[in-house]
């Protein structure tokens, strides 16, 4: 059985294109693998239309935002555990 996400109300409160891309790219990822058009529409509250407008471009962003990973950088010393330059 398929877990029904609640809808969060954040669609009707977006002010412009980009924050409507990101509301719709946030859903798709919290749906993930097999998400369809109706489970956006029932839970973001909206329309075929307004989907529409912005599938594409939320598709990319979520899959950009599924797949992007953050690096840290360790200097070499404290990689290797040398702890001698410490104060």
């Amino acid at each position: 059985m398929r877990q029904q996400i609640q809808n969060h109300n954040a669609y009707p409160h977006c002010r412009n294109r980009d924050e409507q891309v990101a509301c719709v790219a946030e859903a798709m990822r919290r749906f993930g693998e097999g998400c369809t058009a109706d489970d956006l529409k029932s839970c973001l509250g909206i329309t075929e239309a307004q989907l529409k407008d912005v599938a594409d471009d939320a598709r990319s962003r979520a899959v950009t935002l599924s797949t992007y990973q953050t690096r840290i950088s360790v200097p070499a010393n404290r990689a290797a555990g040398n702890f001698e330059n410490r104060i």
